[in-house]
């Protein structure tokens, strides 16, 4: 085919080659014209340079400020970040000068408002920030020197503009103190320029650019006296070497500071820079060495907890440190100093005064007050006098990451409130002890989301995690578990014998957020909840009771300074926590129901209003019965399907045995037979060669095991299908060849109007009884899917689909022995139809928790009407009409009706007019 259109395609060709080459002979660049005075330029040789001898990493990372015209608006809301990847380094004739070819890439978040949204799954509405990201790729070549330790080149690249066009840009990159050997003070600065003039369209403001050295770090600061690290008592946690850079890659701390704090005071490393106290500091890596146990980092400080993410690089509130191991203390000592800069150009930040100190450290013992999976403090090493003193400042991290996911060697709990709990929840002995099943004090039960409600408005969402029982801590999220840290851990398991009886020792923790922009109101207990706002965690201990599933707790809760942050041991342990775990062998689906309310005084400023809590309760034995269940249904569709071949195959046999009962089959009966068979092809097509999401999201297994079934059952309901439609086609064509047919016809129409008024009748009863149940709180509906009127037709018209062959049998009157059905046919998918699905919901309901329906495979409820009720009075109807078709067929089709409205047997013969008639003679009847 291409070769039939040469002259086209060698034209389109010819096209994209210039316009390619359009820039370069309209922009010509040359290093001598605008680096050559910085940086000579020199022949490259075919030796390539050692990975160690140039200062920058083949994958750098920087930050920059400025290019707002081309690269998106300069602001603090943004993170302006780039890399440098370089891709050649080559020697020159000129020792020392060196060929770099590198590609620079700029990355810009744009923080904007979004008003209205729409959630693709349950379409609803509402604003949240999103985040614009932006990309611009500069190709650039040019020279190091490493006598002048400077690196200029020059490059094309492409922009994204604001209007929807790309422009091509000409840059100016240079780079100043690129130095071999670095340490805390060295920082690689510059500049990009444009090239382009200043009312062309692809011209963008100078961008200054600062990188921290990555490569041949000498760490310098680590000789500082450990006298200037005050020891502490508290027991800390060991770390192993092979673990130590991956415990500190990346971590958000919440500062606490002394109660006489305020930005008026010298209260943090920026006070009089910032003008607030910042609530958290960001512990962000830039190495480590696994070996020394040497690690660089960069500490950022904010009133975000997200703002090491999203906020650009600010050197006015960040610090830059050298951290090493203490291994007789198992602490982390850092020694950190201050981005100093006269302008806001990126290009004069230089490093100095380091006269900041952290220490932080794991510790080994958690308390209902500190439960801490890393803490620390920073302070100043300087006098009270001296400029830049702070006072010290307390920091920890509550989100228990990696490390903690599962059991810690030397990690314990200590209990302090256990006779409070016994004063608030005393004891109750119960003497009648049934053999009632809660969850497992060690196992994954205990741990749910849940829902927050005041004065029945839900305002909250959050979740509960149990941290010890006893003193061993309790295992959260295994996949969290990161690989370096595998060689320390243990995996924290129950005790290998029967489930756990009595009363268990146990701490959690508690955390949850205002749902959407619910106002939290007076007296709320987010009113004075520790930083951002919205969010409220609670630390508790207590007494779960294993044999009656009740968990009563006491909380503490910290809350925020009047100017941010928080208060050094500014906490409220007031609060009381109650939970009731509903039985494992229940029957309907059960709700974990609880409560937190303040022990205060209501005329106390931290007395809160009482919240309701409640979760859904999905436990993991019940997960395992519903695979069990979702199994067994998938093997029931694939026999009772097979099945469906087997019988209308039966019935073609018993056709092609007895072609003269062709007629009497009711049309309208396999019209609804071929129906039911069609629809669910059409609605399932998606599944025969696509995942349904909703289906196999909800299936804890391999995806291809429901995936394949589904697909197997399509192509046997097809085969059914393609069988029903054979039995239809002989049936019409026997009765339209049948030329004394004519009674039949009639009374198929008459059958077809009594069905469906009798379609009509059922529908609406079914209707007046499901308004009845809703008007009189019956929690038992007659069926349970949202879509519960198709589920009517589905169950009146196909679990009913005798009904038009018995009212064809009365009308035609049909005679004695007119085997119209084979017996297998009728029988047979009565009970593997009507009879066999219903038995099985009786079943279910009485041993297993009703589920959302995608986890039903067979007798979905959605298809189907299904209650204990509709479960008795379908598969009793379907026998029904099976007994009255064997009657009909055995004694004809009047037989089920009193003596006196039978009428004569059989429908009365139409004389035929012969050609002996036409001649005269006498008619035969």
């Amino acid at each position: 085919m291409i070769m039939n259109y040469p002259l086209p395609i060698i034209f389109f060709l010819i096209t994209c080659i210039s316009f390619n080459a359009l820039p370069s002979s309209a922009f010509e660049l040359s290093y001598k014209d605008h680096c050559a005075s910085l940086v000579p330029e020199s022949t490259p040789t075919r030796a390539d340079l050692r990975d160690d001898a140039f200062p920058l990493a083949w994958h750098q990372n920087g930050y920059y400020t400025g290019g707002g015209r081309v690269l998106g608006v300069d602001s603090s809301l943004h993170r302006n970040s780039f890399d440098l990847k370089t891709r050649n380094i080559r020697a020159t004739d000129v020792p020392g000068l060196f060929k770099i070819e590198a590609t620079l890439s700029f990355r810009s978040s744009s923080l904007y408002y979004e008003e209205n949204f729409t959630y693709d799954r349950w379409s609803t509405h509402g604003s949240r920030y999103r985040y614009l990201r932006r990309f611009t790729t500069i190709k650039l070549e040019g020279f190091w020197s490493e006598s002048s330790e400077k690196l200029c080149m020059v490059g094309t690249g492409k922009a994204y503009l604001k209007k929807g066009n790309f422009v091509d840009l000409y840059a100016l990159f240079k780079l100043d103190n690129m130095v071999n050997t670095s340490n805390i003070t060295s920082l690689f600065s510059g500049s990009l320029k444009s090239l382009a003039s200043g009312n062309q369209e692809n011209y963008f403001e100078p961008i200054s650019v600062l990188m921290l050295p990555r490569l041949n770090y000498k760490y310098t600061l680590d000789s500082v006296k450990a006298s200037e690290f005050p020891s502490d008592a508290e027991k800390s946690l060991s770390t192993n070497s092979l673990s130590f850079c991956s415990r500190w890659t990346q971590r958000t701390f919440q500062l606490e500071y002394s109660s006489d704090c305020n930005p008026a005071k010298n209260c943090t490393p920026f006070s009089g820079i910032t003008g607030y106290l910042p609530s958290h500091m960001h512990f962000n890596q830039i190495d480590c060495s696994t070996g020394k146990r040497r690690l660089r980092v960069l500490l950022r400080f904010s009133n975000d907890s997200y703002d090491s993410f999203y906020q650009a690089f600010n050197h006015s509130n960040m610090l830059v440190g050298e951290g090493w191991w203490d291994e007789k203390k198992n602490q982390l000592r850092v020694v950190a100093c201050h981005f100093m800069a006269k302008t806001e150009s990126l290009a004069n930040v230089h490093v100095g005064d380091c006269s900041v100190r952290l220490s932080l450290r794991a510790p080994a013992v958690w308390s209902i007050k500190d439960a801490t999976s890393i803490k620390g403090e920073i302070w100043s090493n300087k006098t009270a006098n001296d400029s830049g003193y702070f006072n010290k400042i307390t920091f920890r991290n509550e989100e228990y990451q990696g490390e903690y996911s599962v059991g810690i060697p030397g990690l314990g709990y200590e209990y302090s409130q256990q006779e409070r709990v016994r004063r608030f929840c005393p004891i109750q002995k119960d003497i009648k002890k049934e053999a009632k099943r809660y969850p497992d004090v060690y196992s994954y039960n205990l741990r749910f989301d849940m829902s927050v409600k005041s004065s029945n408005k839900r305002i909250a969402w959050g979740y509960s995690v149990p941290l010890f029982v006893e003193d061993q801590f309790h295992s959260l999220d295994a996949y969290a578990v990161s690989e370096s840290d595998s060689d320390l851990t243990s995996s924290t398991s129950a005790p290998s014998v029967n489930p756990s009886r009595g009363q268990f020792n146990i701490s959690y923790k508690i955390s949850f957020s205002l749902y959407g922009l619910t106002s939290s109101g007076e007296n709320s207990l987010f009113n004075l909840s520790s930083d951002p706002i919205e969010t409220v965690k609670i630390v508790a201990e207590g007494i779960y009771d294993a044999d009656t599933g009740s968990l009563c707790m006491v909380g503490c809760r910290r809350f925020r300074a009047k100017y941010g942050g928080r208060i050094n041991h500014s906490m409220d342990c007031e609060i009381l926590v109650k939970f009731k775990f509903p039985q494992l062998d229940a029957k309907t689906r059960g709700y974990i129901e609880g409560s937190i309310e303040s022990t205060r005084e209501k005329s106390d400023p931290l007395y809160f209003k009482p919240l309701d809590l409640s979760s859904a309760a999905t436990y993991m034995e019940e997960e395992s019965r519903t695979i069990w269940r979702m199994d067994i249904e998938i093997a029931m569709v694939l026999i009772c399907t097979t099945l469906q071949c087997v019988f209308v195959g039966l019935q073609l046999r018993h056709m092609k045995r007895h072609p003269k009962v062709l007629p009497n089959i009711s049309i309208v009966m396999l019209s609804v037979l071929t129906l039911g068979h069609i629809i669910p092809l059409v609605l399932n097509f998606g599944v025969l060669f696509s995942q349904n999401p909703d289906i196999y999201d909800s299936v804890p297994k391999n995806d291809w095991w429901p995936e394949m079934n589904q697909i197997t059952v399509r192509f046997i309901t097809i085969i059914a299908l393609m069988l029903q439609l054979r039995v239809l086609q002989q049936t019409w064509s026997a009765r339209k060849a049948d030329t004394s047919a004519k009674g039949l016809r009639i009374a198929e129409w008459k059958a077809s109007y009594v069905t469906l008024a009798l379609y009509a009748a059922g529908l609406l009863l079914v209707v007046l009884l499901a308004k009845w149940h809703w008007a009189i709180g019956i929690d038992e509906v007659l069926f349970s899917s949202s879509g519960w009127y198709w589920s009517v037709l589905d169950g009146l018209v196909l679990d009913g689909f005798l009904l038009p062959q018995i009212m064809l049998n009365l009308f035609s009157n049909s005679g004695e022995n007119i085997n119209a059905l084979s017996t297998s046919f009728y029988l047979g998918t009565t009970l593997f139809s009507n009879l066999l699905p219903h038995a099985y919901d009786l079943y279910r309901t009485h041993n297993y928790v009703r589920q959302d329906n995608v986890s039903y495979f067979y007798a979905d409820p959605s298809e189907d009407i299904y209650s204990t009720t509709w479960d008795i009075v379908i598969p009793l109807g379907g026998l029904l009409f099976a007994a009255i078709i064997s009657l009909q067929q055995r004694f004809g089709g009047r037989c089920i009706l009193p003596r006196r409205f039978k009428g004569s047997e059989g429908y009365e013969m139409v004389p035929v007019v012969t050609e002996e008639e036409a001649e005269g003679e006498t008619p035969k009847v």
